[in-house]
């Protein structure tokens, strides 16, 4: 039986479904992808449903839908500035929190003070920030 739990927008971009995607909702909730799909559709702030059918949760937008499950999430900012992630990048965060790059990646791209939301998955933590999704553990 299918039972719509959330009916509501994304809050702000979404570029569609890739892996371990992660989507925030409107009313503050966290999704993650838990299933492999790659599919680019832009739009901002789109209509979407999550909707629970045999105990799995699904994010339906636009005619396409991805299994997705709840997920917790710590917001906050990166104090100061950020340049990407070098190889061991370490972040510092305004709630106080530290955390480093835990798995080697190189991309470039500054952004003053990018908000960041730091998640589990898949054996450890990843950080997204200013578009960027980097593999981290917290050092204090």
């Amino acid at each position: 039986m299918e039972k719509v739990i959330y009916r509501g927008k994304i809050d702000g971009d979404f570029e569609g479904f890739d892996e371990e995607a992660l989507f925030k909702m409107m009313n503050g909730t966290y999704w993650l992808q838990t299933r492999y799909k790659y599919w680019y559709h832009y739009a901002y702030s789109p209509e979407i449903a999550i909707i629970r059918e045999n105990g799995r949760f699904y994010l339906h937008i636009v005619g396409n839908s991805v299994e997705v499950a709840p997920i917790d999430v710590v917001e906050s900012r990166i104090k100061g500035a950020f340049t990407g992630c070098q190889g061991d990048s370490v972040y510092e965060l305004v709630n106080g929190q530290v955390w480093q790059q835990s798995r080697y990646k190189y991309k470039y791209k500054y952004a003053y003070r990018p908000k960041v939301a730091i998640y589990r998955a898949g054996g450890g933590y990843k950080m997204q920030a200013a578009g960027i999704t980097i593999p981290v553990r917290r050092i204090s």
